[in-house]
């Protein structure tokens, strides 16, 4: 009944898509006859042509995309993506058939107005289609009844997470598991064991099966996945990932073969390229406002020191590859020559008189806006360290080394909630790690925003 259900919905989709193919179609058609771009004659033989093979391969592309599959848990943003490549690879197959097999090119004009307004039109339709539902399902409609096998961590979060996302539309009506049979496990009731799992299926049948056992009972999952291939359902796996300490989950394939990234990053992909636009955009404002700053301290410390005014050190960034980090000098030629590598302190010695000024207003860190222009740095991201330290901090300090999965920045979540200087490794690299996990391009601009409000002096800069 639900896989019926659910070939009727994608089925209402498909044709929902036609529907607004053919409108997105129709008006583009229009707005061209009306503007006066055709003749009218050729056009009317021409275009519905060219339409017609758009409504022929959009099923086609669109199945082919994934998208008429069951999205509850999906994001919008996932969607649009999909959406936009099946578009565009419509409109290119249509564009090259027209471009090959048309008499006349004035088509190509309105095949290229056409695109653009089709992607906005689908996705405008998608969006809204979604929002409807997630409304639907708030309102206790287009619900999906559900089971969870286990009661460990991971069985904890999925129900905490379909308890606080009702718009998924998932009701679990009970856990089954071995033991606190009878009683309730967050107000669901918890029946078993889970080795008369059917029979506790047989007595309530629910639409899902959540699987979610703990890693060390590997063997008795295999036994429930082999159980529920007795009875209709469908069956999902929750991993046993959320124990370990890494970055997000996606599930990939090797071929045929499933496969768990723990290391994935939300600076992938579109991105990737936005957060590098928005590098060299900032970097480049940046060099402009501050010419006249930098100018001053360079002058400030060739008067008042002896040696160079930069100093180049080497640190690691995306990956642990080392670069030549650009800093203002502020300490004393060769001032790590009897110390090795070791972190600044409170009274430090080797700090100059007007270093000690640039590390407390954090301006010796201004010449980095060139690595980020080389593409070494971001504006955002965990500050970069010393290879030689990364090696003994790895060992000391558990997740260090996911810090290295971004590019590293002036700024930082860190940084700009105080955490500098000689505070706490293991805090800094939670805030880190989270801000890795939580990456978005509105989350850069608040920690930029934050530096310059708050982030330019710290008690902790020596």
């Amino acid at each position: 009944m639900v896989k019926q259900h659910n070939q009727l919905m994608l089925a209402l989709f498909a044709l929902a898509d036609l529907a607004v193919t053919a409108a997105a179609g129709a008006g583009c058609y229009g707005l061209a006859a009306v503007a006066g771009w055709l003749p009218a004659a050729r056009a009317a033989r021409q275009w519905p042509g060219l339409l017609a093979l758009v409504l022929v391969l959009t099923p086609l592309v669109f199945s082919r995309c994934e998208l008429y599959r069951p999205r509850r848990t999906a994001t919008i943003i996932s969607e649009w993506g999909d959406l936009l490549r099946a578009c565009l690879l419509v409109w290119l197959l249509t564009a090259a058939v027209g471009f090959f097999l048309l008499p006349g090119r004035e088509l190509l004009a309105v095949l290229g107005v056409f695109g653009p307004v089709w992607f906005a039109a689908m996705a405008a339709f998608r969006t809204a289609a979604r929002a409807f539902l997630r409304w639907a399902r708030r309102h206790g409609r287009n619900l999906r009844s559900a089971a969870i096998v286990g009661t460990g961590h991971s069985a904890r979060a999925l129900l905490r997470e379909i308890r606080s996302n009702p718009w998924t539309g998932f009701r679990v009506c009970y856990v089954v598991a071995d033991e606190g049979i009878g009683g309730r496990l967050m107000d669901v009731e918890v029946v078993g064991p889970i080795s008369r799992l059917q029979a506790c299926f047989e007595r309530q049948p629910v639409d899902f099966v959540f699987v979610a056992l703990p890693a060390e009972q590997a063997r008795q999952t295999e036994q429930v996945l082999n159980a529920l291939t007795t009875v209709v359902t469908d069956v999902c796996v929750v991993p046993d990932v959320l124990g370990y300490h890494f970055l997000r989950h996606r599930v990939d394939q090797v071929g045929t073969v499933p496969v768990i990234s723990l290391t994935h990053t939300p600076q992938e992909g579109w991105n990737c390229l936005l957060k590098r636009a928005m590098d060299i955009a900032g970097a480049l404002m940046g060099l402009v406002v501050f010419a006249p700053l930098m100018l001053l301290i360079a002058a400030a410390i060739k008067l008042t020191s002896r040696g160079p005014v930069f100093y180049l050190q080497t640190r690691t960034s995306l990956g642990g590859r080392p670069f030549r980090m650009i800093k203002f000098r502020t300490m004393v030629p060769e001032a790590e020559a009897h110390t090795g590598a070791v972190m600044a302190s409170p009274n430090d010695a080797r700090v100059t008189r007007l270093g000690r000024l640039l590390r407390r207003r954090s301006l010796d860190e201004l010449p980095q806006l060139f690595n980020v222009l080389l593409g070494q740095m971001s504006l955002v991201g965990p500050r970069p360290e010393r290879p030689e330290l990364i090696e003994r901090l790895k060992q000391q300090v558990p997740r260090y080394l996911l810090r290295q999965q971004v590019k590293a920045g002036i700024t930082g979540w860190a940084q700009v909630n105080g955490l500098r200087g000689k505070t706490s490794i293991a805090k800094r690299v939670e805030y880190d790690v989270y801000y890795i996990n939580n990456w978005s391009l509105a989350f850069d601009l608040r920690i930029l925003l934050l530096t310059v409000l708050r982030g330019f002096t710290s008690p902790n800069a020596y």
